[in-house]
């Protein structure tokens, strides 16, 4: 026992450490999944549909309806449109190429999908393929070569984005282009174009009756 009050050890007054948690680090954002898709010039392109010349498109009405056969909306089906109409016909393959979208479920119709600026590799192998016959410029000697309905995997590289018109300037136009055999297909996920993308435009039926 003491006298008076016990002494009280130096390391009985330190006060304890308190430990304080690193702060966690954040965790990454990640990317906008609506960035990542936008297409930019010198962007790769893989896609295969059918190839349309412009005038068969634009030109004929609206909408555009094929020159041979006026029955036929062209972006409804141009599976009919002719070998003939597309190669042979200079105001046709004179207003320039492009390859389409998919059909959208909801219009029926197929979206302008890519403008090709190398007519001439279009008119080398579609006429290579193409049976000859209706088509005089078409070399293909086989039951088998196709008369109607030219599809094509086209790959290339974003040259220009397009205004999104409705005209031949509305799509991205394609350079160094390659035209292949449909069935060669694309390495990956084909390109989805961007006029497929788009919003429809609601139509104004305030001044109309609809």
């Amino acid at each position: 026992v003491c006298d008076g009050a016990p002494t009280i050890p130096p390391l009985c007054k330190t006060e304890a450490a308190v430990t304080v948690p690193a702060a966690p680090t954040p965790a990454p954002v990640p990317d906008d999944p609506a960035a990542s898709d936008e297409l930019m010039v010198g962007d790769d392109v893989c896609i295969t549909g059918y190839v349309m010349d412009n005038y068969c498109i634009y030109t004929t009405g609206n909408p555009g309806v094929l020159l041979d056969d006026q029955s036929v909306v062209t972006l409804e089906n141009p599976e009919l449109h002719s070998f003939y109409c597309l190669l042979d016909v200079g105001v046709c393959y004179n207003s320039g190429f492009q390859v389409l979208g998919e059909k959208n479920p909801d219009t029926g119709l197929h979206c302008p999908g890519f403008e090709l600026d190398d007519t001439d590799a279009v008119l080398e192998v579609a006429r290579a393929l193409g049976k000859n016959g209706k088509c005089k410029t078409c070399t293909g000697e086989e039951d088998s070569n196709p008369e109607y309905g030219y599809r094509a995997t086209i790959k290339g590289k974003v040259k220009s984005l397009g205004d999104g018109s409705h005209s031949a300037a509305g799509p991205p136009t394609l350079t160094d282009i390659q035209v292949l055999d449909e069935s060669v297909g694309c390495d990956g996920a084909p390109t989805i174009p961007p006029l497929c993308k788009a919003e429809p435009v609601a139509k104004d039926c305030s001044q109309e009756f609809c």
